[in-house]
C-alpha cells in the first residue's frame, strides 16, 4: 500500500477515471504471482489434484495465513494502491452455482462440462437460498469482511460473464455452433446465466460496506478503486466468436449489468483485441482492462500498441496489467499517455518492485 492515506491517493484515481491531465500512470503492483495457487500456496495447496471439490472443503480460516501475506506484502509496495480482496478467485463460483462439478487443479480450480442437455440447462429454476455454492460464496465473503476489519476493502470474487460460464456449462464448441446455426436455446441459456450473475453479485454487493465512503474491485485481475460503485466484467468466450457473434449475442446481456454499479470495467486478452470496436462504440464500459498474456501466447506488445493508443484517443481509460517486464513498462511510459492509464504489472517478489521504478515519471503527453 501506498505510504499515503488513502483519502491523499483518491484525485489520483479519479483522475484517472476522468482522463485528466497527470504526470505519471497511476501505478499499482500485482503481488504474489500470476495464478490463484501463486498467491495462495497454503491454502490451494492443502487440496489434491484432481479432487472433487465441495463447499465444505471451502472454508476461510485455512486460507487466513494466505491474506495476511497478501495484505503485508501490499502494504510494503508503496504505490498508488493497496491490497484490495475477495473471496479465493481460484474457484469458477458462478459456474458451480449454475451447477458445473468442480476440480483442483496444478494452479487454479477448473469447471467440469455438466452432463445434462443444453435444453434442459436453459430451464434450470434457481434459488440462491438453496444453492449451496452460493452459501459458501457469501459466509467466505463475510469472514473475509470480519478478517480484512477495515483495513482493505473487500469485492465481490471473480465472476466471469455468461458466455464463459455457458461455454463451461455445455462446452465451447456448442456454443458457438448454436449461435452461428441461430438455435433458441443458446440466448436463452445466456440469458439465464446472466440473470443468475446479476442476482449473485447484488447479493454480495449487499453484504459489502464502503470503505473510506469508496469502492473498490480487484479480486482478480488488477484494481479499480473509486468514490462510486464499481464492477467487474469478464467474457474470455468471445476467443471462440467471431465479432458479430459477440456484438449481436453477449454485448447485449453485458449491458444489463449497468444497473449494479456506476462505473464498469471489462477484462480482455492482448490475444484476442478484435472486440474493442465493438467496446468502444458501445457505453456499456467505462474502463477497459487489456491483460498482457504470456510471450508466445499473444503477439509482442509492439504489435498492439497502435490498438492501445486507439483505446486512449477514443478518451477511455485503459487499465494494463500481467506479467510486464521493466523493459515493457518502459516502452509503456514512452508510447503512451499517462492521461488515463493505469499500468499493475504482475511482480512475485516483493524485492523485484524497484525493477520498474516506481518514482520515474514520463512527460505528460495529451
Amino acid at each position: 500500500m501506498s505510504s499515503q492515506s488513502p483519502e491523499s491517493l483518491l484525485p489520483r484515481h479519479e483522475a484517472f477515471l476522468r482522463c485528466t491531465k497527470v504526470d505519471r500512470p497511476l501505478r499499482a503492483a500485482w503481488l504474489g504471482g500470476y495464478y490463484p495457487a501463486d498467491q495462495f500456496p497454503h491454502s490451494h495447496h492443502a487440496w489434491q489434484v484432481g479432487q472433487l471439490l465441495q463447499p465444505a472443503d471451502v472454508r476461510f480460516a485455512a486460507f487466513r495465513e494466505d491474506y495476511e501475506t497478501l495484505y503485508r506484502v501490499h502494504r510494503e509496495a508503496d504505490d498508488d494502491f493497496f491490497y484490495v480482496g475477495s473471496a479465493y478467485w481460484g474457484i469458477p463460483w458462478l459456474e458451480a452455482i449454475l451447477g458445473c462439478a468442480v476440480h483442483v487443479g496444478e494452479t487454479s480450480c477448473w469447471a467440469e462440462v455438466r452432463s445434462v442437455g443444453p435444453r434442459e440447462l436453459s430451464r434450470d429454476h434457481f434459488d440462491l437460498r438453496d444453492n449451496a455454492w452460493f452459501q459458501c460464496l457469501l459466509r467466505f465473503t463475510q469472514e473475509l469482511l470480519e478478517f480484512a476489519a477495515g483495513r482493505f476493502p473487500v469485492c465481490p470474487s471473480l465472476l466471469r460473464g455468461p458466455g464463459d460460464a455457458a461455454c463451461a456449462l455445455c462446452g465451447p464448441e456448442a456454443v458457438a455452433m448454436a449461435l452461428i446455426d441461430g438455435e433458441r436455446w443458446v440466448n436463452e441459456l445466456l440469458a439465464h446465466c446472466a440473470k443468475v450473475r446479476l442476482e449473485v453479485w447484488g447479493r454480495l454487493q449487499s453484504v459489502i460496506p464502503a470503505w473510506h465512503g469508496t469502492h473498490a474491485v480487484g479480486g482478480y485481475a488488477c484494481k479499480l478503486w473509486a468514490a462510486r460503485t464499481v464492477a467487474y466484467y469478464q467474457e474470455d468466450a468471445a476467443a471462440v466468436l467471431n465479432p458479430a457473434l459477440f456484438a449481436n449475442h453477449l454485448l447485449p446481456l453485458a449491458h444489463l449489468t449497468k444497473r449494479l454499479a456506476d462505473i464498469h470495467f471489462i477484462h480482455l486478452h492482448s490475444s484476442c483485441l478484435y472486440i474493442i470496436d465493438a467496446l468502444l462504440a458501445d457505453d456499456t464500459f467505462a474502463v477497459i482492462e487489456v491483460n498482457l498474456d504470456h510471450p508466445g501466447s499473444s503477439p509482442p506488445l509492439i504489435q498492439y500498441l497502435p490498438v492501445l493508443r486507439r483505446i486512449q484517443q477514443a478518451g477511455r481509460p485503459l487499465l494494463l496489467w500481467g506479467e510486464i517486464s521493466p523493459s515493457d513498462w518502459d516502452l509503456l511510459q514512452e508510447e503512451l499517455s499517462p492521461t488515463g492509464l493505469s499500468i499493475q504489472p504482475i511482480i512475485k517478489h516483493p524485492e523485484d518492485i524497484r525493477r520498474y521504478r516506481w518514482r520515474h515519471g514520463n512527460r505528460e503527453r495529451g
